[in-house]
């Protein structure tokens, strides 16, 4: 099989996905707009412990292990490198190197954390991780903004660094009880708030540092309309969207339940696809 598969995206779908078309003997182009390979695993300096066979890694770890992973198989990548557009059909692909065409793409973008009109600085992290580790937190109060897994998770983490952290929810917390459990010294405010980036305030408080988990949003790259199921790509059971010839996988399908083991998963599926397709 000779015929060109372009993958947008290197997270574990993306890589999943490359790896297993490599394999096939599909002529298979990964495009990651970052310079290293592993999606939002490379935001991540805590242990993943829900990724079956893999212990002790952080998700820094797991990220630099895919990104080895296909280095070791030769499978052609272009790193650092955006999409820029992609035509309406999915065959022409636009990046900062030049145009690439293809009989099939794949969208592995993923997704990125909401931001909820904040923006990022030294004292509003957006999203669990590297930026809500980078905040200067000791003995100082931090207001974690959000009521999902994440909120909690990230609140827990500020607690044990000696900050003091207030979780605000504007509806009754939807993260999961053991999570709840673990901070129940926290002060968890339920209802609507103010929060006011410039003057570092929520509902009139003052607060050193905000912690804004908002949950994710798809990343589409530009050009491509697909059909969208509540704001993520809508897919068919084999990965392909409802431009035909154009595919998806991973997060930025909302796929159950959006982890590196299902993403991967996911990935493969559509390599599977797409190579019976070739």
């Amino acid at each position: 099989m000779t015929e060109r598969v372009i993958i947008a995206g290197g997270g574990p779908a993306g890589v999943a996905c490359a790896i297993w078309l490599h394999k096939l003997g599909a002529d298979v182009l990964l495009i990651e707009a970052q310079d290293r390979l592993g999606g939002l695993q490379r935001r991540s300096p805590y242990e993943n412990l829900w990724i079956p066979g893999v212990q002790g890694r952080t998700g820094q770890q797991v990220a630099a292990a895919l990104d080895a992973h296909v280095a070791a198989l030769g499978v052609p990548v272009l790193r650092g490198c955006a999409v820029t557009q992609v035509s309406a059909d999915g065959r022409r692909v636009t990046t900062a190197q030049g145009d690439v065409e293809a009989r099939f793409f794949v969208i592995a973008t993923g997704s990125r954390p909401r931001s909820g009109g904040f923006t990022a600085s030294a004292k509003v992290a957006i999203g669990p991780g590297e930026a809500m580790e980078a905040l200067d937190v000791l003995d100082k109060p931090v207001a974690v903004l959000g009521g999902g897994d994440n909120a909690f998770d990230q609140a827990r983490f500020v607690r044990d660094r000696g900050g003091r952290p207030t979780v605000f929810s504007r509806t009754p917390p939807r993260a999961q009880n053991l999570l709840q459990d673990m901070i129940a010294d926290v002060p968890v405010i339920v209802g609507p708030y103010e929060a006011d980036q410039t003057a570092m305030t929520v509902n009139g408080e003052p607060f050193a540092a905000f912690g804004v988990m908002y949950g994710f949003e798809a990343v589409i790259p530009d050009g491509l309309t697909p059909e969208l199921d509540n704001g993520y790509v809508k897919v068919d059971r084999f990965g392909e969207t409802s431009l035909p010839g154009v595919y998806a996988c991973g997060e930025v399908t909302d796929y159950w339940h959006p982890c590196v083991t299902t993403s991967a998963a996911h990935g493969i599926q559509v390599a599977k696809a797409i190579s019976r397709r070739l």
